[in-house]
């Protein structure tokens, strides 16, 4: 004998329900997975490792100034003499003015501005993709 079971309204109901509990999980996977990958792309995490890198040449400073039409900066602690500013599709650091350490690649363009105590950065990188940071500069004061 063959079953005469059917396609019902109640276990569509069913069928629904159990859809629409599970599609709030499916939009929250595809969420995280999309911030995930933001958070791995390559230059996101060089702009990253930059910060923090430059972060350090701002602290406990006895000058700060913005140089060569604000593509730069130089700061003084110590002995110490630092610039810091863009050459051709980079950011590089130099001791003295002299040297060449990269701090960061495909920048096509990069200004520093130097307000109230802040430093503001902007970066566009030759993908489109910008970035700005802002910081606070310590004055080293005897």
């Amino acid at each position: 004998m063959c079953s005469q079971k059917g396609f019902t309204f109640l276990s569509s109901l069913t069928e629904l329900m159990i859809l629409l509990l599970l599609l709030p999980l499916i939009t929250l996977f595809f969420l995280v997975a999309g911030s995930i990958s933001e958070a791995l792309d390559p230059k996101q995490l060089e702009w990253e490792l930059f910060t923090a890198d430059f972060r350090s040449y701002l602290n406990d400073v006895e000058s700060i100034e913005v140089i060569n039409r604000g593509t730069g900066i130089r700061t003084v602690r110590g002995e110490d003499e630092f610039a810091i500013g863009q050459y051709e599709q980079l950011i590089r650091k130099q001791r003295f003015e002299k040297g060449h350490e990269i701090m960061l690649t495909g920048v096509k363009e990069c200004r520093f501005e130097l307000q109230d105590g802040y430093l503001a950065v902007r970066v566009i990188f030759t993908n489109g993709l910008e970035k700005d940071e802002q910081y606070a500069v310590t004055l080293f004061v005897e």
